[in-house]
C-alpha cells in the first residue's frame, strides 16, 4: 500500500467504520474493497466453494453464498466458528451455507470439511482465514488447511494489518507474523498475488492474497 492507501486504511479502521457495514442487513466487519476483490476472484478463477473461518454475524457468508448462487456454482459456503450466538437468522437458513461449530484449526472440523467437500469437486475453492487473529492460531489454520488445497484454489489471510501493520500496534503477533512463519516453513506452497492485493490501493489482507501452487 502507498501512503494514501495506508492513511485511508488507518482512518477506516480507527474510526470503526468497518464495524457498521452491512450486506443485505447483516453485519460484515470487512473492508468493501476486499469484498469487491473476493467476488472478482470467484468469477475470474472459477471458484465454486468457499471455506471461511470466523462467522460472527454471517454477513460475509451470506455474501459468498449469493455469489455462488448468482454464478450457478455447484458448491457451498462452509463457515466455521466457536460460537454462533451472534448469527443472523437469514444466514442460518440459507441453503448454500453450512455452519460448523468448533476450532477452525482442529482435527474434528478438518475431517468434517473433508467429508463435506467432494474429493473430485468441480472448480476451485476460496479459503478465507478470519477467526482468532493470534499468530499461533492462524499458523495452526494454515498448517491445517493449506495441505488440503490444490492448484487453482485461492487463500486470503485477513487482518494482517494488526500489530502495527499499520493498526493495533498493541495487538501482539498476529496474522502477518503467522504468514511469514508459514512461508519460511513451506516456501513452495503459496504464490503471493500482489497485483490483486494492491488493485484498490487498500486492503485488510496486506501480504495475505495467495494462489495455491
Amino acid at each position: 500500500m502507498n501512503e494514501a492507501g495506508l492513511a485511508y486504511l488507518k482512518w477506516f479502521y480507527e474510526t470503526n467504520v468497518w464495524k457498521y457495514l452491512h450486506y443485505r442487513g447483516v453485519r460484515t466487519l470487512k473492508l468493501p474493497l476486499d469484498m469487491w476483490n473476493y467476488q472478482e476472484l470467484i468469477f475470474e478463477n472459477d471458484l465454486h466453494w468457499v471455506l471461511e473461518t470466523g462467522t460472527r454475524h454471517g454477513g460475509s457468508a451470506l455474501f459468498f453464498a449469493d455469489l455462488l448462487e448468482a454464478g450457478n456454482r455447484e458448491g457451498r459456503v462452509f463457515s466455521i466458528d466457536v460460537t454462533h450466538e451472534a448469527l443472523h437468522p437469514m444466514v442460518a437458513n440459507h441453503p448454500r451455507i453450512r455452519l460448523l461449530l468448533g476450532d477452525s484449526a482442529g482435527d474434528t472440523i478438518k475431517w468434517q470439511v473433508s467429508e463435506l467437500i467432494p474429493a473430485a469437486r468441480r472448480g476451485g475453492l476460496l479459503l478465507i482465514l478470519d477467526s482468532d487473529h493470534a499468530a499461533p492460531h492462524v499458523l495452526r489454520e494454515l498448517e491445517t488447511w493449506v495441505p488440503l488445497l490444490r492448484p487453482g484454489d485461492y487463500l486470503i489471510v485477513e487482518d494482517t494489518i494488526v500489530n502495527g501493520h499499520p493498526v493495533r500496534s498493541d495487538f501482539g503477533p498476529g496474522p502477518m507474523e503467522a504468514v511469514e512463519e508459514f512461508l519460511k516453513r513451506e516456501p513452495t506452497r503459496l504464490r503471493p498475488h500482489h497485483a490483486r492485493e494492491n488493485k484498490f490501493g487498500c486492503t485488510f489482507a496486506a501480504r495475505g492474497y495467495f494462489n495455491i501452487l
